[in-house]
């Protein structure tokens, strides 16, 4: 195939065939952290790969460093305005050339043999299978463990991963680009919890399987925001990935009240960390009427009466 331009005149990567896998990093405003993520995927016992960084308009210097590594698989594209870090997913995802798609956050590091392991696992499994998985560790800045997340969530799983997020962030995601691409990509309206309704789309479509192996560290404690962070804009946020679960699998939330029930009590959390108790009353009533019988449901409802201190 022809050489390909990635959107910025330091990087033009060309192609005798097109690389096995794309590795799509969206990154805003973490120059001190790109270069570790970068390299993760440079560093891959697989090495027929692209690696595409897109810089969601830094307002530092993210991209330049990011166009500093000198390496023919790296391509660095630019937004001219923040549009968010599922737009820049999907940006990279607009220019990957490869048979599969992997994704990689910006603060978070892959260990050296996750897509050589994982790709063995999709290629050796059917065309039922559309995105593996694997286990991943948080850690914080100095590297020490903060908990391990070991999900074994496998084949049929959309009804696990309806009403929550129960398997691994995008950074621990491979899938065939044609699956990509049949879902969607990712949904740009949503500020928060956009793998989840990434991977709930692709489960509701495929099976899924993972590699029972630890081949992600995920950084947090790092001094930036992340999208799930637990203020008010964070709560904000949440509300709006939760409501987006009702409108986007309604006649599914029908079929299981329980997973209804869920979620709108989780918004009433939300509310009431807002501050909002008509509206988090409401919530919970909406969700105690859906599946009266859910415990979930009033777990949540005592967890939010500790936000009435708040104010």
């Amino acid at each position: 195939m022809k050489g390909v331009q990635y959107g910025c005149p330091y990087r033009y990567l060309e192609f005798t065939m097109p690389p096995t896998v794309s590795v799509v990093i969206p990154t805003y405003h973490r120059s001190d952290l790109i270069e570790r993520a970068i390299h993760s995927v440079l560093d891959q016992t697989f090495d027929d790969l692209e690696c595409i960084v897109v810089d969601d308009c830094s307002p530092d210097e993210t991209a330049e460093i990011a166009r500093s590594i000198d390496d023919e698989r790296l391509a660095v594209l630019d937004h001219e305005e923040n549009r968010g870090a599922s737009a820049a997913r999907n940006t990279g995802i607009e220019a990957a050339t490869g048979e599969y798609i992997a994704f990689l956050d910006d603060d978070d590091e892959w260990l050296p043999e996750k897509l050589e392991k994982q790709l063995a696992l999709l290629e050796s499994s059917d065309d039922s299978v559309g995105l593996v998985y694997c286990w991943m560790d948080y850690r914080d800045a100095d590297a020490n463990l903060v908990t391990e997340y070991r999900p074994t969530y496998s084949g049929d799983i959309f009804l696990d991963v309806l009403d929550k997020q129960r398997i691994g962030n995008s950074s621990t995601l491979v899938a065939p680009a044609k699956v990509v691409e049949n879902v969607g990509g990712f949904d740009e309206s949503i500020p928060r919890g956009n793998d989840g309704d990434f991977i709930r789309r692709v489960a509701r479509e495929y099976d899924v399987e993972y590699v029972p192996e630890t081949l992600v560290v995920s950084y947090v404690e790092h001094g930036h925001r992340r999208i799930s962070q637990q203020d008010d804009r964070g709560a904000k946020d949440a509300i709006s990935g939760q409501r987006a679960k009702i409108d986007k699998f309604k006649e599914e939330l029908e079929a299981y009240p329980e997973k209804q029930a869920i979620i709108h009590a989780r918004i009433g959390l939300r509310q009431a960390q807002l501050g909002s108790y008509s509206a988090s009353a409401k919530s919970f009533s909406k969700a105690i009427r859906s599946a009266p019988t859910t415990l979930e449901v009033y777990k949540e409802l005592l967890r939010s009466v500790r936000y009435r201190d708040k104010y």
